[in-house]
């Protein structure tokens, strides 16, 4: 029997998903001049946004501009059709973007840039949507400036908290960290507002996300010889690799034992986590860079997987699978239209996608 909390939300996920572009179709855009790319998006979803946005001047900046409208488009229609759960969870996941475009802020003006070159970083979805973010940069100059303009807000609340820590450090990461907290915990704490069968498959498709980040953490201030306690200061919340691990792995002397403390202690777990784990074991001699972005692709292995498991159900894993495989797609997307622009060669383009392990 069909939950009555999806009967209407099913049907526009169900929709949405046949419309994601094939991986081979996307894949043969590598190496493509902008004209191509704009004449093959506009023939897919994406059509709506890049006339309107576009017109007929065919733009990096512009292209990139109407896949994010797409997708803000899309997440808003998901919300309005969502049970009261279902639209909080979404909501907590929507934050996600408000601390993206809070952090671009706060890089941005550290840097010096103005608010129109700013706000064309801006994802236009969330709480902080360009014209929020317009608003705030109308009258900052400075990181404290921005902290106050948002002060009686929750991430202002947050971010003034840790103003003394982000002086004290000299850069952003006790900022940026503190907002990535409050989202996670965020998170969390509606994943436990949903019923059983619900709970255990949005735990592991926005858990290993947040677990990912905790072992890019982990390796990022071991690599530069961090001490330890303030390794764990910058962890997020745990889902499925507890405290208890995360302060075993940071005491480990190298990244490749480490890494190989995770591996066991996720032996009877998961068996996406066995995965991602035994590949970053084999691979733990490569550099930083390369273990970060086999944990880049976790949450989009953890969809593949529970949609192959659950698909003939309905579910809140149909729907965050959906998200995140249109995430990826827009990131794929933006990747090819970048590096066109730049001149980055086809094959180095290809290995900065995030496709599936078995492509």
């Amino acid at each position: 029997m069909k939950p009555a909390k999806y009967n209407t939300l099913m049907p526009r996920v169900a929709l949405e998903n046949l419309k994601l572009i094939n991986l081979d179709d996307l894949v043969h855009l590598i190496g493509k001049n902008l004209e191509f790319i704009f004449n093959f998006l506009i023939n897919t979803a994406y059509r709506e946004e890049i006339i309107s946005t576009c017109g007929d001047k065919v733009e990096p900046g512009l292209l990139e501009d109407a896949l994010f409208q797409n997708y803000a488009k899309i997440f808003n229609k998901l919300l309005k059709e969502s049970s009261k759960n279902i639209e909080n969870l979404l909501n907590s996941v929507l934050s996600k973007f408000d601390a993206m475009n809070l952090k671009t802020m706060l890089r941005m003006v550290q840097a010096g840039m103005n608010s129109e070159d700013i706000l064309k970083y801006i994802i236009p979805l969330g709480m902080y949507d360009r014209k929020k973010c317009q608003i705030i940069l109308s009258d900052v100059n400075s990181i404290n400036d921005i902290v106050d303009s948002i002060r009686e807000q929750d991430f202002g609340y947050i971010l003034k908290e840790t103003l003394k820590a982000q002086r004290i450090v000299g850069d952003l990461s006790p900022l940026e960290a503190a907002l990535d907290k409050k989202v996670f915990k965020g998170i969390l704490k509606e994943i436990k507002n949903l019923d059983r069968s619900d709970k255990k498959i949005a735990t592991n498709i926005l858990g290993i996300e947040i677990d990912a980040l905790n072992v890019k953490i982990i390796l990022k201030y071991k690599s530069l010889m961090t001490d330890h306690e303030n390794i764990k200061e910058n962890l997020m919340p745990v889902a499925l690799i507890d405290e208890k691990v995360l302060v075993s792995a940071i005491k480990e002397p190298d990244i490749k034992s480490t890494l190989q403390r995770f591996l066991r202690s996720v032996e009877t777990k998961h068996q996406v986590y066995q995965a991602i784990f035994k590949k970053l074991v084999n691979e733990s001699d490569s550099p930083t860079s390369r273990l970060e972005f086999i944990l880049e692709k976790a949450p989009l292995e953890m969809s593949f997987f529970e949609l192959k498991k659950n698909m003939r159900y309905y579910n809140i894993g149909y729907i965050l699978a959906f998200l995140n495989m249109k995430w990826v797609e827009i990131r794929n997307l933006r990747c090819i239209i970048n590096a066109m622009a730049r001149n980055v060669g086809a094959v180095q383009t290809r290995d900065l996608l995030i496709l599936p392990e078995n492509y």
